[in-house]
């Protein structure tokens, strides 16, 4: 589901962390550098999972651009053409959770610099990116006008506290980029056990085989996180699952929860729903969740993806006033 007519356009800027030139791609029927009087219905700031990388959002972004949104998306620190192959997976264990967060906050701010004012801004994250556009959505949320969270879940933040502990102690010991299989087990080890007669180790990421003998195939996807990228991980998870962080959203921002009902990451559509009301008792007055039956974790990239794609195009045009522009032309 691809749009025609839509390019790919480089884009760079510093990262929050003072050392990191991050990369990623703008999305437009032009380069959106280059003033033109045809001008996006929104800007999408898309927020990938982790360890993988933003080209794999290539298709999605080209489709929403083909419907007049102007989409922008990074590869994040440790993470794809921001960082070498041997810094995969490594982010510092003291701060980092704050870089992923202001980043995104840096590409806003580029993406904007060339719309018209007024344009709005959309933020979509998906699993590792969700819990990063949630922090987004505390701490900046008065800077766009919606989020899309995908592919999220629900974590006691006691636990992630104890995780963010322990990736710090074993950081402390033997560094930040220190891999640990520890750390794995404990925060992605339990995934591909939660589908039976699984044929690899990723089945859980989707029913799509193509999809997920694609990722196994990438060098750029499936590495192992630092102690220091766990730290940053088991921040966010920790702060974003509090009422604290949930009351800080601005109680009018429309937020959009969706997810495959049988994704391990949101425990099988319970910590969706957990999370959405989360957002409600905190004082969310806009919260939107839906479950898509027969998909795991990456419904962009199952067989009955085009369905995802629609839920979203129509989410974001009735937030952002463009139904009634369709509804015009129609």
């Amino acid at each position: 589901m691809s749009g025609p007519g839509v390019g790919r356009y480089d884009v760079s800027f510093e990262s929050s962390d003072g050392s990191t030139t991050v990369r990623g791609y703008a999305w437009w029927k032009r380069d959106p550098r280059d003033q033109s009087d045809e001008r996006p219905t929104a800007v999408v700031l898309l927020v990938h999972g982790m360890a993988e990388h933003i080209e794999r959002y290539d298709a999605f972004a080209r489709w929403l651009a083909s419907h007049g949104y102007l989409v922008c998306g990074h590869n994040q620190i440790g993470h794809g053409s921001s960082a070498p192959r041997e810094r995969w997976g490594c982010l510092p264990a003291h701060g980092g959770a704050t870089y992923l967060v202001e980043d995104v906050e840096r590409l806003r701010r580029l993406a904007m610099s060339w719309c018209a004012e007024g344009t709005p801004c959309f933020a979509f994250g998906h699993s590792m990116g969700s819990f990063v556009v949630r922090s987004y959505a505390s701490h900046h949320g008065d800077a766009i006008d919606g989020a899309v969270i995908c592919g999220t879940g629900y974590v006691d933040p006691r636990m992630s506290r104890f995780g963010n502990a322990l990736a710090r102690l074993i950081a402390r010991v033997r560094g930040d980029d220190a891999k640990s299989r520890l750390l794995h087990a404990m925060a992605d080890g339990s995934y591909a056990k939660k589908v039976p007669a699984r044929r690899t180790d990723f089945d859980w990421l989707s029913h799509n085989q193509t999809n997920v003998d694609a990722y196994i195939a990438d060098d750029a996807c499936g590495f192992m996180f630092s102690a220091g990228g766990y730290a940053a991980l088991m921040e966010l998870t920790a702060e974003v699952c509090t009422p604290e962080c949930a009351r800080r959203v601005p109680p009018a921002l429309p937020l959009l929860y969706i997810s495959g009902a049988e994704d391990p990451v949101g425990d099988m559509g319970r910590g969706v729903t957990a999370s959405a009301e989360l957002a409600r008792k905190a004082g969310s007055t806009d919260v939107t969740v839906r479950l898509f039956q027969g998909m795991r974790h990456e419904i962009l990239n199952e067989d009955d993806a085009p369905e995802v794609y629609q839920l979203v195009l129509a989410w974001l045009d009735q937030r952002s006033g463009a139904t009634r522009k369709r509804e015009d032309v129609a």
